[in-house]
């Protein structure tokens, strides 16, 4: 499941990102709360993809958590990072 977790993240972050970049001129102060339900997408298809796998022995062990938190971290740390300066340069326009 590590694989399909990058995956996913990574697929999520990009489409998050080019949403992000579509909408920033049209829905410049929306921006923000965009991003933010750009996280719930990701958490609920946690919920849809991998939880039911992790949950399917009973318990969520330390490394399935890692599997998905790992990712997840990762992406949302680039997804910060570069849509930060893409609201930077809306703002200066």
């Amino acid at each position: 499941m590590l694989v399909a977790s990058y995956g996913i993240n990574f697929v999520l972050a990009v489409g998050i990102f080019i949403g992000l970049y579509y909408a920033r001129k049209k829905l410049k102060n929306a921006l923000g709360f965009l991003f933010m339900g750009g996280s719930l997408i990701k958490f609920v298809v946690f919920f849809l993809v991998f939880y039911p796998v992790y949950r399917a022995d009973g318990e969520i062990q330390r490394t399935e958590f890692a599997a998905f938190f790992v990712p997840y971290l990762t992406a949302l740390v680039l997804e910060t990072y570069f849509a930060s300066k893409m609201l930077n340069q809306v703002s200066d326009s």
